[in-house]
């Protein structure tokens, strides 16, 4: 019997806070909803959780995943 691959989709989220370019990073989850609350890690450790007020559609594998620090 052939060992079936575990086949993943990844995106690239980029972040803005505010209308703030934050950061972006490769994911293998769906898309945040808006209205939803996300945990995101900074580059020095610190994490946040701001919410989502919109998202746009980039290309197959990107997104722009625009946030609110202001709940």
């Amino acid at each position: 019997m052939i060992a079936k691959q575990e086949h993943k989709n990844f995106f690239i989220f980029d972040y803005f806070l505010d209308g703030e370019f934050l950061k972006w990073e490769e994911v293998e989850v769906d898309c945040p909803a808006c209205g939803e609350v996300c945990s995101i890690i900074l580059d020095d450790g610190t994490e946040i959780h701001p919410k989502v007020v919109e998202t746009e559609k980039i290309s197959e594998d990107e997104l722009r995943i625009y946030l609110s620090s202001k709940g």
